[in-house]
């Protein structure tokens, strides 16, 4: 029993470590939401399959920094 009360434990310390960056992480992406334009995100991540990856990927760098 011991056992299974340390894990939930450490579930929940887990839990409270992270939720400052999901927080931040939900606000970041309704800004993007509310300020930037969905035709802007569609023109520039609809060509070709790699290139749309790529500058998605370099759009995305930054967001953990």
């Amino acid at each position: 029993m011991t056992a299974i009360t340390e894990v939930g434990l450490e579930m929940c310390r887990i839990l409270l470590d992270s939720s400052p960056y999901i927080i931040l992480g939900i606000v970041v992406a309704g800004c993007i939401k509310a300020f930037i334009n969905q035709d802007f995100i569609i023109r520039h991540l609809r060509h070709g399959k790699y290139r749309s990856v790529v500058k998605a990927a370099l759009f995305g760098i930054p967001l953990p920094l």
